[in-house]
């Protein structure tokens, strides 16, 4: 009796032993299968699918696609040191910022003819008059396709903040924007930059106090600016050296003319940002 029941009791040990690793087996099992393969948790990149491919096809062709790759990344490092330095010698007055200049059309009111009037740039590109305001553009479609400029800089600002173009400083961002579409239909490839209304002195700004709004215009445009991926070209920096060194003709509104090689630094870098 005692030998069948160590039988029983062994049979009953292996059996239980033998559901235990079937369980497990189970368990394993289920939790492989939702887990998700290598494959797919991990992004593999187009260059990795190309590698493996070209290695199972020729070996060689691996190797020029990863000297191909080296010699692209180091091509990109070199342009961004280039433009660093380019920076620099704007900067530092170590290179003729209007010599950089270079199939643009500027945009503008009376402030923007002295780009062309001190002969700083060539008057055919600088198509401005005094007067003017964002409006005007429309005017100036035909001879933008002919120019076919692949930077436009749109420098307008004190008489459309003086006329209250639009109504509201809303109103002219929504005014500039439609302007703008209309440019980039024309001109599907052209860059746009919406230069900052440079400021008026104090003066000036007391005898018409629709001015006092430029600071407004210029926040709504940029906020314009910021939310259609257009650049909006800051000039409240070179605007605070204008105020503190009285940079104004007589009048308190015009420029001197040695004020527009800091606006011109200013344009010309927002271009190398992009």
């Amino acid at each position: 009796m005692h030998a069948v029941y160590n039988s029983i009791r062994n049979n009953f040990a292996c059996l239980l032993s033998a559901l235990l690793i079937l369980i497990a087996a189970l368990l394993a099992v289920r939790l492989l299968a939702a887990r998700k393969p290598f494959s797919d948790l991990t992004d593999a990149s187009e260059g990795i699918r190309f590698l493996t491919t070209a290695e199972e096809a020729n070996p060689s062709l691996a190797d020029d696609f990863l000297r191909a790759k080296k010699k692209e990344r180091l091509a990109s490092i070199q342009r961004s040191e280039e433009k660093e330095k380019l920076k620099d010698d704007i900067i530092n007055d170590r290179v003729d910022v209007y010599s950089l200049f270079k199939e643009y059309v500027i945009l503008g009111d009376s402030r923007a003819v002295g780009f062309s009037h001190f002969k700083f740039l060539d008057h055919h590109r600088v198509l401005a008059a005094g007067g003017d305001t964002i409006l005007k553009v429309r005017d100036h479609m035909d001879k933008l396709k002919k120019l076919n400029p692949s930077y436009i800089y749109l420098c307008y600002g004190v008489n459309d903040a003086g006329l209250k173009i639009g109504g509201t400083p809303e109103g002219y961002a929504e005014k500039v924007l439609s302007v703008i579409n209309e440019i980039q239909e024309a001109l599907p490839e052209v860059r746009i930059y919406f230069s900052s209304i440079i400021w008026i002195s104090e003066t000036a700004e007391k005898k018409n106090p629709a001015w006092g709004k430029i600071y407004e215009f210029n926040n709504t445009c940029r906020m314009m600016c910021t939310q259609n991926n257009i650049t909006y070209i800051d000039n409240d920096e070179i605007c605070l050296y204008l105020k503190e060194k009285k940079l104004w003709s007589g009048d308190g509104i015009h420029l001197s003319k040695s004020f527009y090689k800091l606006w011109a630094k200013n344009l010309y870098l927002a271009t190398l940002e992009d």
